[in-house]
């Protein structure tokens, strides 16, 4: 269910202006998807999801040419921050956070991007 689903939200993501599925796993016992997404704004995200019975892997990698943005995982390798083994990396920390979701990280995305798109100047009736 993983695999279809996240293609799915990808597909019908308006963010998304390509998408590039890099390996997809369907097995009875694990299902797992590593895509690359092109987004509107020349960005990337790198969606790696794998699911078990009892058990969840992910990392959403969102990048600019060769630079990270943010990437959200729960790889167990920060064992002290709250809500392990949840966090993200931005640019110059590693942060704790909440078991996030690709619709999560596409919303912060959008929202993201809205914050830095160029303001265009109402026109005026002269």
């Amino acid at each position: 269910m993983v695999v279809a689903r996240t293609i799915f939200i990808l597909r019908n993501n308006s963010l998304v202006i390509e998408l590039n599925i890099l390996k997809t796993l369907v097995e009875p016992e694990i299902e797992m998807i590593k895509a690359r997404a092109n987004l509107k704004d020349g960005s990337i995200l790198f969606v790696n999801e794998a699911v078990g019975e009892n058990w969840r892997e992910y990392s959403y990698h969102w990048q600019r040419e060769s630079k990270m943005i943010r990437r959200w995982d729960n790889a167990p390798h920060h064992k002290g921050l709250p809500n392990f083994p949840h966090h993200l990396h931005d640019e110059n920390d590693i942060l704790s956070c909440e078991d996030v979701n690709l619709v999560d990280v596409l919303m912060y995305i959008e929202t993201e991007i809205g914050k830095n798109a160029p303001q265009h100047p109402e026109s005026s009736n002269l």
